[in-house]
């Protein structure tokens, strides 16, 4: 924690990266130089010298990813990861991305609606269904990696977005590809891997924006008051990423913190409108990203006071 908050107190330099080729590069550098810090406390300093909301967004989804994944996904890598999961008009429980049998061997085959197309090669963790598997509940999905140079994957076209254009998105096609027992992850699919990073995700990307809006609090000496409720509230987030992310308690420790975030992620809005440049214009543009998932982490909040017992009348 003590080296955290020196990097959070410190009044790191944003440099001028205006292609994710070039973020990637600062990226790697920045975690190769802190190998001993948790993925939090990494991708929060790395973030403080984000120069715009998509290498904010790309840094915590990065840490999240190795945080959930170990060393599947390694700090300093020639890699990327990507969580593949959602498949546009279904429910993530009812996809339809198959792992199927053949020839003595294993091939995934289906489509995905959400990529990173900014990068190049990265490694896919994607959700599927299993053979032989149940209709739904535990051991109806399963979590494969999959390198997206392997032959049978093909990436759509980009789609245009509003917000953070940096760090486009596509979707992406499996035809057969060959899957080996190695790539198969451990654990339901769903209930161990799926549903516990869009918690872990939550309070990266959240993290690293406050982290992101600290750096440029110091710069312009942004109201004291503000930083440091901003110090509280990620070593807060931090101490949330440390704890069983199924767990209620967690997910209702993270909803207070994530709510304190968004409090103070709105007060900032009054210390950007004193600005009148790049840097302001693009928070404006990008902003929206942050309201993404709002009713999913409405939902798990209330599901999750919903499992409490209720005190005897």
């Amino acid at each position: 924690m003590e080296r955290l908050l020196d990097t959070l107190l410190s009044a790191a330099q944003a440099p001028d990266c205006e292609t994710a080729d070039a973020w990637i590069t600062h990226w790697r550098a920045s975690l190769a130089a802190q190998p001993e810090q948790d993925a939090f406390a990494a991708a929060v300093a790395t973030a403080m010298r984000a120069d715009r909301m998509a290498w904010v967004f790309f840094t915590g989804y990065q840490g999240a990813l190795q945080q959930a994944f170990g060393g599947r996904v390694t700090r300093g890598a020639t890699r990327i990861g990507a969580l593949c999961a959602n498949e546009s008009g279904r429910r993530m429980t009812e996809i339809e991305t198959r792992l199927e049998t053949a020839d003595g061997g294993n091939t995934l085959s289906g489509r995905k609606s959400w990529l990173l197309s900014s990068v190049g090669e990265l490694d896919m963790f994607v959700l599927a269904r299993p053979p032989n598997a149940p209709s739904r509940g535990p051991g109806s999905l399963v979590i494969v990696r999959v390198p997206s140079d392997a032959a049978g994957v093909r990436r759509s076209e980009p789609r245009p977005q509003p917000f953070i254009p940096e760090m486009g998105h596509c979707a992406v096609s499996f035809d057969a590809v060959a899957i080996a027992p190695g790539q198969i992850i451990a654990g339901d699919g769903y209930g161990d891997h799926a549903k516990p990073f869009r918690l872990r995700e939550d309070l990266f990307i959240t993290g690293c924006t406050l982290a992101f809006l600290l750096a440029r609090g110091h710069r312009l000496d942004w109201p004291s008051r503000w930083r440091q409720r901003v110090l509280s509230v990620i070593a807060s987030l931090h101490q949330c990423t440390s704890e069983p992310p199924t767990d209620t308690q967690t997910i209702l420790l993270a909803a207070g913190a994530l709510a304190l975030a968004g409090d103070l992620i709105d007060q900032s809005d009054e210390f950007w409108a004193r600005h009148d440049d790049a840097h302001a214009s693009r928070w404006r543009r990008d902003r929206p990203v942050l309201g993404i998932g709002r009713d999913a982490r409405r939902l798990r909040t209330v599901k999750a006071w919903q499992t409490l017992p209720r005190p005897a009348r």
